[in-house]
């Protein structure tokens, strides 16, 4: 015997107190929804529905307003007569309207995949930043300060870290080399970056920051002239006041 599923609601009446039994959805055994209008989805005009030992369980389960239970009802003759008109869903000579819920893929298909992607790309990077500054705080060499330092030990001793930690790619030397970098020498770093990119090979960079912290008597002056843009006078002028 065919069957419907309808969903029934304690609502709202239209006093404080009140209440009102509805009936405000069917459902087909093939899984299509169909709504109940408002106008019609008070109880008191579903008679014959009333009668239904399904309904009669229902009504002693909704105790509290907004609580709801579906109940399948298998259809007589009159019941399908009153719910079903060739085949379409109706009540009282009037279609009822289907429901249609968006499929999950769906929703995800439809979405704009650029801002998805703008904020996957964010938080990769974010993550990017918070490794590299994890695998910084494990390397056994003290910051570089530009000042009575050895560059070219202390650059040896930073690749040799390098080594043991598996950063054999000049990318990613030049990129940690900046948690290195200490007072004047974050300077250098940052009109480096600009001047050479962190794509560049590590062999410029490191060439770049030899001759610049050179042991030879190596001067903030002499580092502020090393560079032919603005930074570096910005620099300069610092130190001469």
């Amino acid at each position: 015997m065919e069957r419907l599923q309808f969903k029934f609601q304690l609502l709202n009446g239209p006093y404080e107190k009140s209440n009102i039994l509805c009936v405000t959805e069917i459902t087909t055994q093939d899984g299509h929804t169909y709504k109940i209008s408002d106008d019609y989805c008070n109880m008191k005009y579903h008679v014959e529905l009333i009668e239904t030992a399904t309904f009669t369980k229902v009504k002693k389960a909704l105790k509290k307003r907004n609580q709801m239970r579906n109940g399948w009802v298998s259809l007589t003759e009159e019941l399908k007569n009153i719910y079903y008109d060739d085949g379409n869903l109706q009540f009282d000579d009037e279609y009822l309207e289907e429901i249609t819920h968006m499929k999950e893929t769906e929703v995800t298909s439809n979405a704009p995949a650029e801002p998805l992607a703008q904020l996957l790309e964010k938080l990769l990077e974010m993550n990017h930043e918070k490794n590299i500054g994890r695998l910084a705080d494990d390397f056994i060499i003290e910051k570089f300060y530009g000042i009575n330092s050895n560059a070219e030990q202390w650059i040896t001793d930073f690749e040799k870290e390098c080594e043991r930690f598996g950063l054999k790619t000049d990318e990613k030397r030049n990129e940690i080399l900046k948690s290195f970098m200490g007072k004047i020498a974050v300077d250098w770093y940052s009109c480096t970056l600009h001047k050479l990119t962190i794509e560049a090979g590590w062999k410029e960079w490191r060439e770049t920051f030899c001759n610049t912290f050179a042991s030879k008597g190596w001067s903030p002056i002499r580092y502020a002239l090393a560079f032919e843009y603005q930074t570096g006078w910005e620099v300069l002028g610092k130190l001469l006041h």
